[in-house]
């Protein structure tokens, strides 16, 4: 989760006003004071994401609904989504894979890079 609030932190040092709205696995969510501020303009639940850190979320089926919702509320929101291309790597490596020459170690290699990717 520390790369997502990184990726938080550096954004909102670029723009403070602006609320970012994160693709995480199949949910959108809103962290840190960005989560605080929408539940208090919206119907949207505050949650731990980490001991830490709260979020807001919705699931990703229901993005246009929400957008329209953020857009009649006048909010400054951008929508950050999951870079394709990581996606794209990790399902090239995983088809390639040769079960009968792979060591455990390239194996842990992968499954490093998934649980990265789903974490972020």
């Amino acid at each position: 989760m520390s790369k997502l609030y990184d990726k938080y932190l550096k954004l909102k040092k670029e723009n403070s006003s602006k609320m970012y709205l994160f693709e995480c696995g199949k949910f959108y969510i809103f962290i840190d004071n960005d989560a605080i501020n929408i539940n208090k303009i919206t119907t949207l639940k505050l949650t731990n994401l980490t001991s830490d850190i709260v979020k807001c979320d919705f699931p990703s089926n229901a993005l246009n609904k929400y957008v329209e919702i953020f857009n009649n509320l006048n909010l400054d929101i951008e929508v950050i989504n999951k870079d394709k291309k990581d996606i794209d790597g990790i399902i090239s490596k995983i088809k390639n894979i040769d079960i009968n020459k792979i060591t455990p170690i390239e194996s842990l290699n992968i499954l490093k890079d998934l649980s990265e990717y789903i974490n972020e």
